[in-house]
């Protein structure tokens, strides 16, 4: 049985924070502060999940992770928000994504879930750090990338077993090299670079 941890359940949207400290990958971006940032590979699918734990749809909006003050263990400033492009025009497929980033490790700290159970009833499953950091803790799991790395930490979707939750996915390792070859002919200029197989841990959103 999967854990499931205790959420904020909230009518309504709710907006998110802005993305902190974080760029797209491109050459210029890259050359920029491959020595100094990190370069994080990851896949999100944004689509609606029908007959999603007995609902008539479940769609992901968006996950939130904070980065770890490791003299503190409390969680900083910077905040990469991963948002949905759209409510309404989104396709149940993985969408690939590589971001630069401040190196550190990184918790997640939130999460919003559009829940329907009919067109009339809608909520919002939410949750914030309140639930997903306790103590110095990172119950919901954490990724980490250290400067000069490019890290593929996996993939994020709904869970439907029980309740709508974020639930991590990846690539296995035995189809990875061929992952990394396509990307690396997209992006040629790190094309000498190793890209590391190193997931997002958790034990609560993912095996």
């Amino acid at each position: 049985m999967k854990p499931i941890l205790v959420i904020l359940i909230c009518l309504g949207l709710v907006g998110c924070a802005t993305v902190g400290n974080v760029d797209k990958l491109t050459k210029s971006n890259y050359e920029k502060s491959k020595d100094q940032k990190a370069v994080v590979i990851y896949e999100v699918n944004w689509g609606r999940k029908w007959g999603c734990a007995g609902y008539e749809n479940a769609q992901l909006i968006s996950l939130t992770f904070s980065r770890i003050d490791q003299e503190t263990k409390a969680l900083g400033v910077e905040t990469i928000v991963l948002k949905t492009p759209s409510i309404l025009f989104v396709d149940n497929i993985f969408l690939p994504y590589e971001i630069i980033v401040e190196p550190g490790e990184y918790a997640l700290s939130g999460f919003n879930i559009k829940v329907a159970k009919s067109v009339r009833e809608i909520w919002h499953t939410i949750a914030d750090s309140k639930n997903l950091f306790e103590n110095g803790k990172p119950l919901g799991g954490t990724f980490k990338a250290n400067p000069g790395e490019i890290v593929y930490i996996g993939g994020f979707g709904l869970d439907c077993e029980y309740e709508p939750i974020p639930w991590r996915y990846y690539i296995e390792k035995e189809d990875f090299g061929r992952f990394s070859a396509n990307l690396k002919k997209q992006y040629k200029f790190i094309a000498d670079k190793e890209i590391i197989y190193r997931l997002f841990q958790t034990d609560n959103f993912g095996r």
